[in-house]
């Protein structure tokens, strides 16, 4: 393994320190240096198998936790919950949403904080997911609706930083084409989470008056502790970013490093100024792949909350209905994994966003034509679910992927998940207790967002595909006639850098 850096003479020395102080904090901003990597694939090798050793597990398990504490809301309601706190009409819909509101508006500047490094990974992302432990400890205390809308209020602040901070923390690890299947064993972790909550609500349900508490009560509050436990696990077990990890060698630090910024080409802003946001805002990638993730978040934010209900409607007892959930998450962990992994072998994303909305499509449409057989309804919830984990993933990974540079895909990370995540809003309140068991308004929602979703991942297909044409063709070499400091800024604006698709 060797790396040379050979200076560009043109340059000032002025602006070569700054690009070696730049070096040892993350991906350098400026691109002063031409950088002759050279591939040793089995020092990446060992690097990843310490990265997969070390950073996922520890972010998987407190994902899991996270998810369940998301979820369990759907677990109570069917447990006695809206009756106990005399909930009518909507009540329930507006505690699912009102999480959103304050987790769509602090997605963003909870991933620039991160970002900018004011404290650890493992320190902000315990610290947060503490304070959110309390609240759902809260949630199994509180006597009245208003408490559950203060606890599910609070939970959402503390909780918007936490799924951008960390895809945030593992692309720090990871080349673009190496990214997918990482993220996906993190994500999956939600899944798993509906399998296991559900399971262990249903275990739950048998300590009902123990203390003379509810047993939906002890779901809030058993789950809270959990919590806490994998707060814990955060501070003690999550690394660092990777010039500051412990588990790395110091060679192996080094050839990270240059690798990642091999990978991401000549133009990687590492920083914001006036310019840097204009392109995250105007970007049409920004807002094509949020607008697909909202689709795909409105169908598992649909399955989270109301899958319970919907099996209980179908004619399942409480405990039934719980316990039908678990293989409907095991399965959209098998596809969620399984295309990933053909993901990033096969270097597409867009065939197996295709592949993903088509299942919806069958799913909703199933779920929509209200089939008699109870057997085709409990499909239909396959399908739905396989649909949006496989799509949700992907779309994450493949918008990291072509924005160039840390700054502007920690921005796009944040838009993404929490713009997206007006999807449960939408599945917060299309699915109206009176229309039970037939939810057409929620069915006919699902399918048609399900169908924006394809429609904006092709056109983000397409616009990416035109872009690499074009750059090939060296249509867009004027701007290499720009100022180096509009240069350093472009990011995969840069007439070198080239799309994935």
């Amino acid at each position: 393994m060797s790396i040379s850096l050979t200076r560009v003479a043109s340059i000032p020395q002025k602006i070569e320190s700054f690009n070696k102080m730049g070096t040892q904090v993350g991906m350098a901003g400026l691109d002063n240096q031409h950088v002759s990597f050279h591939v040793d694939e089995a020092m990446e090798k060992s690097i990843n198998r310490k990265c997969e050793l070390k950073l996922l597990p520890p972010l998987i398990v407190l994902f899991l936790i996270t998810f369940i504490d998301r979820t369990n809301i759907a677990n109570a309601k069917i447990e006695g919950m809206t009756t106990d706190l005399k909930m009518r009409g909507n009540d329930y819909n507006i505690a699912l949403w009102i999480l959103n509101i304050p987790y769509i508006c602090l997605a963003i500047p909870s991933n620039i904080l991160i970002k900018k490094g004011f404290v650890k990974p493992s320190v902000y992302l315990s610290s947060i997911m503490f304070f959110w432990s309390l609240c759902v400890i809260g949630l199994g205390c509180t006597k009245t609706f208003r408490g559950v809308l203060a606890c599910r209020f609070l939970m959402g602040a503390f909780e918007a930083g936490f799924v951008p901070g960390c895809a945030y923390l593992i692309s720090r690890y990871y080349k673009r084409l190496d990214f997918s299947v990482r993220y996906a064993a993190f994500f999956g972790a939600s899944v798993l989470a509906g399998a296991f909550g559900d399971f262990l609500a249903y275990a739950i349900e048998h300590m009902d008056q123990v203390g003379s508490y509810a047993g939906w009560r002890w779901i809030f509050i058993i789950e809270g502790c959990i919590t806490v436990v994998g707060v814990g696990i955060g501070f003690l077990f999550l690394p660092s970013y990777p010039e500051e990890s412990t588990f790395l060698e110091a060679e192996e630090k080094e050839y990270l490093l240059a690798m990642l910024r091999n990978d991401l080409g000549k133009s990687r802003p590492n920083h914001y100024n006036i310019r840097v946001m204009k392109e995250c805002l105007l970007d049409p990638k920004l807002w094509l792949g949020t607008l697909a993730y909202f689709g795909a978040d409105n169908a598992a934010s649909s399955i989270v909350s109301f899958q319970p209900t919907i099996l209980k409607s179908l004619g399942y007892s409480n405990s039934d209905a719980q316990v039908h959930t678990i293989p409907v998450y095991i399965v959209a962990f098998c596809f969620l994994l399984l295309s990933a992994y053909l993901s990033d072998r096969l270097r597409l994303r867009y065939v197996f966003l295709v592949f993903g909305a088509a299942i919806g499509i069958v799913g909703w449409s199933i779920e929509l034509a209200q089939v008699k057989a109870v057997s085709a309804r409990y499909f239909g919830m396959f399908a739905i679910t396989i649909s949006a984990y496989v799509q949700m993933p992907i779309l994450v990974v493949w918008l990291s992927n072509n924005m160039g540079g840390n700054a502007k895909a920690t921005f796009a990370i944040g838009f993404m998940v929490g713009l997206g995540n007006c999807g449960n809003l939408v599945a917060s309140n299309v699915f109206i207790n009176t229309q039970s068991p037939r939810f057409e308004t929620g069915f006919i929602s699902g399918l048609a967002l399900n169908i924006v979703g394809i429609a904006a991942s092709s056109a983000l297909e397409l616009y990416c595909w035109v872009e690499n044409r074009r750059r090939d063709a060296g249509k867009e070499n004027s701007r290499l006639e720009n100022s180096f400091e509009v240069l350093r800024d472009l990011g995969d604006d840069h007439t070198h850098f080239r799309y994935i698709l």
